[in-house]
């Protein structure tokens, strides 16, 4: 919305303030007073079936070519069972998080659990199921957070040892230490 001050009955309004506000509305008002509700879901799910296709093209696209892989971008999810044990995965950027939950799903927990298993994000112990919004966004949209990693180093270990065992952890192409 452009705040040009049109001067067509608003000569009586002096305040440059109320100006731009009044100019704007009259901007506003001359767009469409309404939209289709069913059009917007219809675009809507184009979308979400175009990017179904996307990941479903790139999943293949990796399946056939294993030096693809390296080149998306990707990022670790831990898994933590309510008895603490994790899995961690890589995932790619693209992937959505609901595909991901599903795998894991199929992966992991046993038939019997399906119905009861609840997948979220941890807080204070208490897990927050993800909503439909965060279900649908892709891994790389979701909030970034620092994975703990336990290391177990000797006296006896040279800093090529330890480098070598978190990369080993972690799968990272290469870490640098500060000191």
């Amino acid at each position: 919305i452009s705040n040009h001050h049109h001067h067509h009955h608003m000569d009586d309004m002096t305040d440059d303030e109320n100006n731009s506000t009044a100019s704007s509305t009259a901007v506003e008002s001359k767009g469409p007073t309404s939209f289709v509700y069913t059009d917007l879901i219809f675009h809507v799910q184009t979308i979400q079936h175009h990017m179904f296709e996307i990941v479903k093209f790139l999943d293949n696209q990796c399946k056939i070519q294993k030096n693809i892989q390296k080149q998306l971008k990707s990022r670790s999810i831990t898994f933590i069972d309510p008895y603490g044990n994790s899995i961690t995965d890589e995932y790619m950027d693209h992937e959505l998080i609901s595909t991901i939950f599903k795998n894991y799903k199929k992966n992991y927990v046993p038939k019997y659990l399906h119905q009861s298993i609840k997948i979220g994000t941890m807080n204070q112990d208490v897990i927050s199921s993800l909503d439909e919004y965060y279900l649908n966004l892709s891994v790389s949209e979701y909030p970034d957070a620092p994975q703990p990693c336990v290391l177990h180093v000797l006296v006896t270990d040279t800093m090529e040892k330890v480098k070598m065992r978190i990369q080993k952890l972690r799968k990272l192409p290469n870490i640098e230490f500060a000191f």
